[in-house]
């Protein structure tokens, strides 16, 4: 009976509390809606390829604060692929102890390099048309695990140096947004240090165990486990008038049971000079593969493009570029593309 009267008096008192204690006081509704849109013309000189008018992604941007110390991060696109299809790109919840540290669950982009976790689905805060190739999304032919699902801890401005981590646990390549193809979850980690206003270094480390029946890049579903680590870094510069970023990733994808292990490189180095609104700008893209890779289709791809972007307004974009890509499988192929995009 006392042991009853214990367990009523914790429902009624202590676990109403717990909330309280991690969340804080309550946030006032402060939800915020924004969304992204671009339109782009493209040609290109790769036979049976014409020229074309496009929309891309329709980005619903949603963030609200829930709490003093958890809030909401919500990115949902709406995209043209063969039939219009909703994709639940980012869904976040956050809670932040105190203003360094953050823990995080839901749908994340992978903490890997600079550009995927400074730009998102909206092309206008990108600087280029298009993102780099190693960076491309998984369902547009990308080699890296953009997305990952799972808990992620970051720290952010620590100490003198402005240090900065990621450590995330979540579901390995191949998987659904709700649950794993295999026991084996995927870790990575990540440091980088802001050494000063302007210069931000970093590396990361990622490691997965890819199921076999996995649909990877190559033209069958694999056959064998295959295990798959990432190294690299980044180095990003932003002052004034000068714009900087350049990353590698060194991709070691190694067969469970045939025992091939191959190492597969990926880089890609961008630089931009504003004069007032208009920013020229050039990039250079680089993906080397093993021939005796178990995952990746071997397709190099060496791409350098020249672009200028003018910033009409803060929510209003047109960038114009010229290049030429060659790959293994296609040969040489010389492009144009001009972009608008929005925010609104």
């Amino acid at each position: 009976m006392k042991a009853r009267l214990l367990v009523r008096l914790l429902a009624l008192v202590v676990f109403p509390a717990i909330p309280r204690l991690i969340s804080g006081q309550d946030a006032p509704s402060q939800t915020r809606l924004r969304g992204f849109v671009d339109f782009t013309a493209t040609a290109s000189s790769q036979r049976g390829t014409p020229s074309s008018f496009g929309v891309g992604q329709y980005v619903m941007f949603l963030t609200s604060p829930l709490t003093e110390r958890i809030s909401f991060l919500g990115e949902t696109v709406v995209e043209y692929d063969e039939q219009f299809v909703v994709d639940v790109e980012r869904i976040l919840i956050a809670f932040s102890p105190n203003r360094y540290v953050r823990v995080v669950a839901g749908k994340h982009h992978t903490p890997i390099g600079y550009w995927n976790n400074a730009y998102h689905h909206g092309v206008l805060l990108q600087p280029t048309i298009s993102r780099p190739q190693m960076f491309r999304f998984e369902d547009e032919g990308g080699i890296l695990p953009i997305h990952t699902t799972g808990v992620l801890v970051s720290g952010r401005d620590l100490s003198r140096w402005h240090l900065g981590f990621d450590v995330m646990v979540g579901n390995g390549i191949g998987s659904s947004l709700i649950e794993d193809n295999n026991n084996a979850k995927s870790v990575t980690v990540a440091f980088s240090t802001q050494i000063t206003s302007a210069l931000q270094i970093g590396a990361s480390a990622y490691r997965d165990r890819i199921a076999a029946g996995t649909r990877g890049l190559g033209p069958e579903p694999l056959s064998e486990e295959v295990d798959q680590t990432l190294m690299g870094g980044f180095v990003a510069y932003s002052r004034e008038r000068v714009e900087l970023i350049t990353e590698y990733q060194h991709v070691a994808n190694h067969g469970r049971f045939t025992a091939r292990t191959s190492g597969n490189d990926a880089f890609y180095a961008y630089g931009g000079y504003q004069l007032g609104k208009l920013v020229p700008y050039a990039r250079f893209d680089a993906l080397r593969f093993s021939k005796e890779d178990p995952y990746f289709t071997p397709n190099d791809n060496r791409q350098l493009l020249l672009g200028a972007r003018y910033d009409v307004a803060a929510t209003v974009s047109t960038k114009l570029e010229l290049g030429r890509r060659k790959t293994s499988e296609a040969g040489s192929v010389k492009f144009f593309s001009l972009q608008v995009a929005v925010g609104f």
